[in-house]
């Protein structure tokens, strides 16, 4: 943030900034001991965290809820360790796209240009905080009900009889192995509900960052798109022009290249885990309400939400990347094309060629990730989940 001095700066990039520089993905941060540390110390707190999970599902398979329970957070783990490592130790694509825009945000001086900026930095900013703001209020629900659940016990359970604590993560089981002292269970929950909040961090606090800057680059591509459509003669300056312009295309392009090298191995396990949990979750939430188990239906409905908001959120940014940059060859035939000169009419036809194989952003460089990649999941899903419910039903 201090590299520029941008209001409009701050107000695009200053969230992201607050979920990423904590766990070491900050993208313009200096890459020194301390941001490593970070890295470092936000990796062992999830790694913990997933084997407690794994070693709770290998001491007690005999409760399915639990175990439910367990996937979702062990997925969820594994999707933050990745991102985390991902963004911190191949950061170059993430690094040139920020330092691009903080390049832009300097020469901002038209007004109009402006305001398409703050429109997809609202944007941006709408996308990312609003599925971290699902994983937080998941994140607490997950840390409460347990307490509200023990509290229901209190009344229930004859007071001869031994209760066994429930915890925000499944781990009663080694907390007993370990034999932790009663008198720090609540400190274990404490240290739990701080897991469960840096898992939303480290997968959905780096979401946010990558959606925060590739709306960024969107928004560049708008403005590409304007300069084209204000193409017109000007004499000897209209090639110049032309050209100045093509290569800002250039430039955009392979912005948009990086973005999507970052993120593509990421995606591929994204959209893998994502139809495993939808379907795992929404089977738990027909059985919680089959069964009147409110606590376990609010949980899992929860879940579900955080799990479709982010698929939709990427889905919709790659689609609206793909819109943006098949838009340019549109803006560019709106111009004065007729009326400038023909060696530079002649180099229009390229331009637009080139505007038929947008950038997309893929998982695993094959699957392609936009809306219909995101109906094409829902249905797969529902289809799944189904044929799930048939066979509990039988």
């Amino acid at each position: 943030m201090k590299a520029t001095s941008s209001k409009d700066f701050a107000y695009a990039m200053a969230p992201f900034k607050i979920l990423s520089w904590p766990v070491g993905t900050w993208p313009l941060q200096h890459y020194d001991i301390f941001s490593a540390i970070r890295a470092v110390i936000t990796s062992f707190l999830l790694l913990l965290m997933i084997a407690i999970v794994q070693s709770e599902m290998y001491l007690d398979t005999s409760d399915a809820e639990k175990n439910l329970d367990a996937v979702v957070i062990l997925t969820c783990g594994y999707l933050a360790v990745s991102k985390v490592l991902q963004f911190r130790i191949h950061p170059a694509g993430l690094i040139s796209n920020f330092t691009s825009a903080v390049k832009d945000y300097n020469e901002l001086n038209d007004q109009e240009k402006r305001a398409i900026v703050r429109r997809h930095a609202y944007m941006g900013r709408v996308a990312g905080i609003s599925g971290v703001l699902f994983a937080y209020f998941s994140a607490t629900l997950f840390t409460t009900l347990p307490m509200l659940a023990a509290e229901e016990m209190k009344d229930i359970v004859n007071a001869t009889e031994e209760h066994i604590p429930e915890y925000p993560i499944p781990s009663e089981k080694v907390v007993a192995l370990v034999k932790i002292p009663e008198n720090l269970y609540f400190m274990v929950f404490i240290v739990e509900y701080l897991m469960l909040l840096l898992t939303s961090n480290g997968n959905l606090g780096n979401d946010s960052l990558f959606f925060g800057i590739t709306f960024h680059l969107c928004g560049q591509v708008e403005i590409l798109k304007l300069d084209f459509k204000r193409l017109r003669n000007e004499n000897e300056r209209t090639k110049e022009r032309f050209s100045v312009l093509t290569k800002r295309h250039v430039y955009l392009l392979n912005l948009a290249k990086m973005l999507d090298d970052t993120i593509s191995s990421i995606l591929a396990v994204q959209l893998f885990t994502s139809c495993i949990l939808i379907c795992t979750s929404g089977l738990q939430f027909i059985i919680a309400l089959s069964v009147g188990n409110i606590v376990m239906t609010i949980k899992t409905f929860l879940v579900l939400n955080t799990l479709l908001v982010q698929l939709f959120a990427y889905s919709y940014v790659g689609d609206y990347l793909k819109r943006q940059m098949e838009g340019i060859g549109d803006s560019i035939y709106s111009c004065s094309w007729y009326d400038i000169p023909n060696s530079v009419a002649k180099d229009i036809i390229y331009v637009i060629m080139r505007t038929q194989d947008p950038v997309y952003l893929k998982a695993g460089r094959f699957f392609i990730v936009n809306m219909e990649t995101y109906m094409s999941i829902m249905k797969t899903s529902m289809s799944y989940l189904s044929v799930l419910r048939v066979m509990i039903s039988t």
